[in-house]
């Protein structure tokens, strides 16, 4: 290799940063060429004065800074982590809400012509909210041939700031005029309660 190309390598080849080729080959031409290996030296000697002189205790304090670090991050995490259960729990207990049983439940229900509504009433001191969805029921060509509304109430811990209540009433419309059975049903924790066409079937 030229004397060029060698003073290009030297910085990489002191890293440690050369291939296997390039070093035997810088090696070979360092033992033949005065020139490169005092530049070579040169570098070596500015490279090692530029290493800092660490000591025990500094050593030892930058460790005891590590695990220290290293603990500040675990707490954070964990505090993180504490904060998000109590948040999803306050979020479950407030506003998703948890099964409600048939037995804490008041059901008083009336049924005109067309409409069944069901006042349900929640006696445990807990506030009472529902979730529900309709869906027509079909035949293999697609035709109707029947519709069901499901209910399923839900109690949560009461809320001063938004008071929710603990009475809500459910309805759905029968369609008389129609040939095919209407349901309504109201799933708790412990049962079903089914009303078909607005009357009750369990």
């Amino acid at each position: 290799m030229k004397c060029e190309i060698i003073q290009d390598l030297l910085p990489s080849y002191i890293e440690k940063l050369t291939s296997l080729h390039s070093n035997e080959e810088i090696k070979k031409h360092l033992q033949s060429c005065e020139k490169c290996l005092q530049s070579y030296n040169e570098m070596t000697a500015t490279a090692n004065l530029s290493m800092p002189i660490v000591d025990k205790e500094e050593v030892k304090k930058l460790n005891y800074f590590k695990k220290v670090k290293k603990k500040n991050i675990k707490t954070l995490i964990l505090s993180i982590l504490s904060v998000l259960l109590l948040a999803t729990a306050l979020i479950g207990l407030f506003v998703i809400g948890f099964p409600v049983s048939s037995k804490d439940v008041t059901i008083d229900y009336q049924k005109t012509k067309s409409r069944l509504e069901v006042h349900l009433t929640l006696e445990n001191g807990k506030d009472l909210i529902f979730s529900g969805k309709t869906k027509f029921i079909r035949d293999e060509n697609n035709n109707v041939i029947g519709s069901e509304t499901r209910y399923t109430p839900r109690g949560l811990l009461h809320n001063p700031f938004d008071d929710v209540g603990k009475k809500v009433m459910l309805g759905a419309e029968i369609h008389t005029n129609l040939n095919f059975p209407n349901k309504l049903i109201l799933e708790f924790k412990d049962k079903t309660i089914t009303f078909i066409n607005g009357v009750l079937v369990e």
